[in-house]
């Protein structure tokens, strides 16, 4: 969709252009405003920021012609983002949240948080900016200050050691009378084309389903589960892109996107989890599918005044659910225990989603559901149903 270039003295007007014509479409030219003065300062201003060793400075090319700007500060803490404009006429292309999307992959894999400043008057980059998932911790000025962690808090939450203990072949979600039907069904559902599967994880269900003759690709937040993925199949095979399944792109059109084992409920905000099938439809040829399987909640389960639900109580574990209600959201205590009186517990947060719900997130995103089943083989969905499989089409044209 672009290219960035590192700015050369010779742009320096074409910046002073793109950053005058963005603001003043905006309607945020101050009155009074002195151009000629503005714009050579802001010159003299690209020309030192260019010479600076502490940021790089970006030409936007759209089409092989300029388009925009970006300056970017990179430090052992965080990766800064310290301007980007766009010149109207290619804005509202999806341009500047590619730029973005691909600025949180970077942070993802660096391991460092992603921070700008906004100006409280621009309520439209406000708005981008919420979007993507960026929190305000602090203001400077008559600028808000924002940070995208999410790639921090996700690779603490997956981290090498759970990477290592998460497969278990042959046994719970590995065990083969599940992976075989999800594979076969997620194969037909491929009819013949490519698949992609958010949070791609360690390959559960990936590897298997490259194996069945499905190409496969994925996007995946947490570099320790790409790294265990990566013991079992090659980027060249299975190719990832690091990042934020509501957000990131990867190449290609596919026939199929697939969400397995209530993943999609790791998003935490009703509007991360509506852009996440946005981003699925991106990604689809028309009349491709995205296929979510998801838990259905427990809350009737709930006993008056107590807020959380005993999943599983087996030897060696425990499984808790701790419940808020008001903002649907979850946490899941896991207790893994042997001899002895000492225990491990994994905590992981979830937002809990109705099975309406999730149909009115995907006619937002232009699908229609075309089936919904109790599990991969086919089984009826009933009210008493723990959790479906549901298949959701993207009009033809």
């Amino acid at each position: 969709m672009y290219r960035l270039r590192p700015a050369t003295a010779s742009d320096a007007g074409f910046l002073a252009d793109v950053t005058i014509s963005a603001t003043r479409a905006q309607g945020r030219l101050a009155d009074g405003f002195d151009e000629a003065a503005w714009r050579a300062g802001f010159v003299e201003w690209t020309l030192e920021s260019i010479e600076d060793p502490g940021t790089e400075l970006y030409v936007v090319d759209v089409d092989e012609r300029p388009a925009g700007r970006l300056r970017v500060s990179r430090t052992p803490e965080a990766v800064e983002l310290n301007g980007i404009q766009l010149h109207p006429d290619i804005q509202n292309r999806g341009i500047g949240t590619a730029i973005i999307t691909d600025l949180e992959s970077e942070a993802v894999r660096r391991g460092v948080p992603l921070q700008l400043n906004v100006e409280r008057d621009n309520p439209n980059a406000r708005r981008l900016y919420d979007r993507l998932g960026f929190v305000k911790v602090s203001e400077d000025g008559a600028q808000d200050v924002l940070r995208w962690t999410k790639g921090v808090e996700q690779n603490q939450l997956w981290n090498a050691d759970v990477a290592a203990r998460y497969d278990t072949p042959d046994t719970g979600m590995f065990a083969d009378d599940v992976i075989r039907p999800t594979v076969a069904r997620l194969a037909e559902l491929a009819a013949g084309g490519r698949a992609l599967e958010f949070a791609i994880g360690t390959g559960r269900v990936a590897v298997p389903l490259a194996g069945h003759g499905v190409p496969v690709s994925g996007i995946e937040l947490s570099t320790a589960m790409l790294d265990q993925l990566r013991t079992k199949a090659s980027a060249e095979s299975i190719p990832v892109e690091v990042g934020d399944m509501a957000t990131t792109r990867t190449p290609g059109e596919f026939t199929l996107v697939y969400l397995v084992f209530n993943t999609i409920s790791n998003l935490l905000t009703q509007e991360e989890q509506v852009a996440c099938f946005r981003n699925a439809a991106r990604h689809l040829s028309p009349g491709g599918r995205f296929v979510i399987e998801l838990w259905v909640p427990e809350l009737r389960r709930l006993p008056p005044g107590i807020p959380a639900t005993v999943g599983v109580a087996d030897p060696g574990y425990i499984l808790l659910d701790t419940y808020d209600v008001l903002q649907q959201h979850v946490v899941s205590h896991h207790f893994h225990f042997g001899e002895g009186t000492e225990a491990h517990l994994g905590r992981t947060p979830h937002r809990y989603i109705w099975p309406a719900e999730l149909d009115l997130m995907a006619q937002l995103a232009g699908f229609t559901r075309e089936s919904r089943h109790a599990d991969w083989s086919g089984t009826p969905f009933t009210a008493d149903s723990p959790s479906h499989v549901s298949v959701y089409r993207l009009a033809d044209a």
